[in-house]
């Protein structure tokens, strides 16, 4: 098949963090013998690039329609629609056989999922009310719906009133050839925790510095950037926290061995369809502390993989934090199941086949 992906997000030289959950999978597609390329619309000059070995067209629309009718694509994925971005304009104005992959926001009422605070909360709201009602007709032209995971699948049908004839859920893959142990694993008595994410509200970092605030056996690594990085800087001196905050993005190449530096991860999010970077770690054999938030819980599994704590809950969450460090080695024996468990629910090995078949469906 020619697969033409439309996305905002993708990895360049440039800025190697983003989107690399649609090169994982632009890479799988191309292994497998099929011919990919990515359409990204951006205003200023035409560019053609390559990241990985996947060309890049990257464009304003009207020059990037002509390429993707010269590429003359089989079908066409289209990953994060948000209505009116320039990727979703350009595959709705194609004759092609389309599927849309939903990972979260663009299907959201963000208000409702920590995405916000103070009045920029109710402002979003009559945005989100015009964004859903462009996604439903939107999503109603498309061939296929994919989502990320079922909860994410059940907020956006609820979220837009509205189920597509031809849904699936497909988790983001993981690649559990790079993500995997690189060594075997000789827990000491001080267990080093990880979180590796973007420092905004939603992903609940402030929950965890609280957390960690009356916590002495152990220590927290954050690693990202975001807008909320002086607030939990601020956060941490005040607390006294053993939390150390590294401002900086990682490129993906480099995140097996950064996350094989540490004992669990930690995930305290409001809201989450999957967590990517989670399972990640799950795959090089970390176990979890994490909330039961959005599709967190189709991943982790209570006491197997790690241990789950309320939303929002900063002492339910240190909780469980506690019960994961208090016994280093059933921590131990939870990341290997937590390796298995991602093996065999979100490996690239499982649901790339699952993802071409269903292309391949579209194109027929």
């Amino acid at each position: 098949m020619r697969i033409a992906i439309f996305t905002e997000y993708y990895p360049d030289h440039d800025d190697p963090a983003s989107g690399v959950y649609v090169h994982l999978r632009a890479a799988a597609y191309r292994a497998t013998g099929h011919i990919v390329q990515v359409f990204r619309v951006r205003e200023g000059p035409s560019r053609e690039v390559e990241y990985g070995g996947i060309p890049i067209a990257t464009a304003e629309a009207v020059a990037l329609r002509a390429a993707v009718e010269s590429f003359a694509p089989d079908v066409a994925a289209v990953h994060t629609p948000y209505p009116g971005a320039g990727h979703t304009r350009l595959a709705e104005s194609i004759e092609i056989p389309t599927a849309f992959w939903i990972h979260g926001y663009e299907a959201m009422i963000t208000a409702f999922h920590g995405y916000h605070r103070g009045l920029a909360r109710v402002l979003s709201l009559f945005h989100d009310i015009a964004k859903l009602r462009r996604l439903r007709r939107s999503i109603a032209r498309a061939d296929a719906i994919v989502y990320v995971s079922q909860w994410m699948r059940r907020t956006a049908e609820r979220s837009l009133r509205y189920r597509h004839p031809r849904t699936h859920v497909i988790p983001n893959p993981v690649d559990t050839e790079r993500f995997r142990p690189q060594t075997e694993r000789q827990r000491g008595s001080r267990l080093r925790g990880l979180a590796l994410r973007g420092l905004n509200s939603k992903y609940g970092l402030d929950l965890a510095v609280e957390a960690y605030g009356r916590i002495g056996d152990s220590d927290l690594t954050i690693v990202g950037t975001g807008p909320d990085a002086d607030r939990l800087l601020e956060q941490i001196q005040s607390t006294g926290a053993p939390v150390e905050l590294e401002q900086r993005r990682v490129p993906h190449d480099d995140v097996p061995a950064l996350i094989n530096r540490f004992d669990y991860f930690v995930a305290p999010a409001r809201t989450e369809a999957q967590g990517v970077a989670m399972c990640e770690a799950m795959a090089c054999g970390l176990p979890v502390a994490a909330t039961r938030a959005g599709g967190i819980p189709e991943f982790v599994r209570e006491g197997e993989d790690g241990y789950l704590a309320r939303p929002g809950s900063a002492a339910e969450f240190r909780r469980a934090v506690l019960d994961l460090i208090d016994d280093p080695q059933r921590a131990l024996a939870m990341g290997r199941n937590a390796r298995e468990h991602v093996l065999e629910t979100c490996s690239a090995a499982v649901l790339i086949p699952r993802e071409l078949e269903l292309l391949s469906e579209i194109a027929e």
